[in-house]
C-alpha cells in the first residue's frame, strides 16, 4: 500500500492542481455530515465533510476533499485527499454515479507507542470512495458518498455522508457543466485583519484568543501569493506566533462577489513550547522553528475594495503539537 500511496500522491496531486489553475470553469462545493465506523474498535461515530470539485469531462472529474472522521477511542482523526473520479451520467444527466481515489494525509490526536503520551500523528493512506450525485436544481446538488480510509499506521474507517452541493456556473439543462472559458478577474492587492480563537489537537481540545494580519497578491486569476503574521495565543500547552509565507489556489463565484480558496506553505514561529514529562508541567521552552500551515479561506466582497474573509489554518508540527486556527476579519482590496 506505500508504494500505491507514493504513486497516487504524485499522481493526483498534479492533476487537481492544473484542473484548477487552468482557464477552465465548471466547478462545484459540497458540505456533507454523516457516520463514521471502526472496525477494528467496533465504534461508530459522526463525521463530516467538505468537498470542491472541477469537471474535465462528461466522465470524469478531480475533487479536493477535507473529511473528519470524529472521535473514537484514542483517535481523533481528520484528513486531506485530493482525488481523480470517473462517473458514468443516466441519460438526462441528472443522476450520476461516481468512483474516486486518491491519497489521504490525516492527522490523528492519540497517544504516542514509545512515550504514552498524546500527539498529533501525521501519516498517508489512501482514500477509495463512491457517490452518487443527483442535480436537483441549479444551483444545488444533492450527494451520497461513501469512503474508505486504508492506512497501515492507523485505523482503517468507513464513512457514509450525505449533504448538498452548489455549482459554481449556470446550467442550461440538469448535470454537471462541461469545462468552458471563464471570465477572468483582474489581479488586486489585498490586506486583512483577523481575530478568532485557535484549538489545540488534543483529547481536551485547549483554546486561547488568537489574531493576524494579512497581505495577499493575486499573481494570476486562479493563484494567490500570501504573507501572514499569525498569534496563536496561550493554550495552556503552546504559546506560538511567528510569520508565515504561501502560495495559494483560488476560485471566484458569484459574479466575483466570493471566492474560496486553500493554501500552503512555511510557518515560522516562535513556540513557547510547556515540557511535559510524566504528564506534569513544568515550565516552557522557548525557541524558533520552520513549520508547515494549510489554509481553507472564503471570502465575501462587500464593495470592490471592502470584503469579509474566513480562515482555518492548521499548523503543522514535528512534535504533536498542531492547532487550528479559525480566524475572520474585514480587509481592503486595491
Amino acid at each position: 500500500m506505500t508504494r500505491l500511496t507514493c504513486r497516487l500522491r504524485w499522481l493526483a496531486l498534479p492533476v487537481l492542481l492544473a484542473a484548477t489553475c487552468g482557464p477552465l470553469s465548471a466547478q462545484e462545493l459540497y458540505a456533507m455530515a454523516g457516520w463514521q465506523y471502526t472496525p477494528s474498535l467496533k465504534e461508530t461515530t459522526s463525521s463530516y465533510s467538505f468537498e470542491y470539485a472541477h469537471n474535465l469531462s462528461n466522465y470524469a472529474y478531480a475533487s479536493f476533499t477535507w473529511l473528519n472522521e470524529g472521535h473514537v477511542t484514542d483517535h481523533h482523526r481528520d484528513g486531506y485527499s485530493p482525488q481523480i473520479w470517473l462517473r458514468w451520467p443516466s441519460s438526462p444527466h441528472r443522476f450520476l454515479l461516481s468512483a474516486g481515489v486518491g491519497p489521504y494525509r490525516y492527522y490523528d490526536t492519540t497517544y504516542a507507542a514509545t512515550t504514552g503520551m498524546v500527539t498529533d500523528a501525521h501519516g498517508w493512506g489512501v482514500l477509495y470512495s463512491v457517490a452518487a450525485q443527483w442535480y436537483i436544481h441549479a444551483p444545488l446538488v444533492l450527494q451520497v458518498r461513501y469512503n474508505y480510509a486504508q492506512t497501515s499506521a492507523s485505523i482503517k474507517t468507513n464513512t457514509l455522508l450525505i449533504g448538498f452541493g452548489y455549482q459554481f456556473d449556470s446550467a442550461d439543462a440538469p448535470g454537471p457543466v462541461p469545462p468552458s472559458h471563464y471570465d477572468l478577474s483582474t489581479p488586486r492587492l489585498e490586506m486583512t485583519g483577523m481575530a478568532g480563537k485557535s484549538v489545540q489537537n488534543n483529547f481536551q481540545s485547549p483554546q486561547g484568543a488568537a489574531w493576524g494580519a494579512e497581505v495577499r497578491a493575486r499573481l494570476t486569476p486562479y493563484i494567490d501569493a500570501v504573507g501572514t503574521y499569525l498569534d496563536e495565543g496561550n493554550t495552556t500547552v503552546i504559546k506560538r506566533k511567528g510569520v508565515a509565507g504561501q502560495l495559494g489556489l483560488v476560485r471566484e463565484f458569484l459574479g466575483h462577489h466570493a471566492d474560496v480558496g486553500i493554501a500552503g506553505g512555511f510557518y515560522l514561529a516562535r513556540d513557547q513550547d510547556y515540557l511535559v514529562p510524566s504528564n506534569t508541567l513544568v515550565g516552557l521552552a522557548t525557541r524558533t522553528q520552520v513549520l508547515g500551515l494549510l489554509t481553507m479561506t472564503m471570502t465575501w466582497r462587500i464593495t470592490r475594495m471592502l470584503h469579509l474573509r474566513a480562515y482555518w489554518y492548521r499548523t503543522l508540527t514535528t512534535n504533536g503539537r498542531d492547532t487550528d486556527v479559525l480566524l475572520a476579519g474585514p480587509g481592503l482590496s486595491f
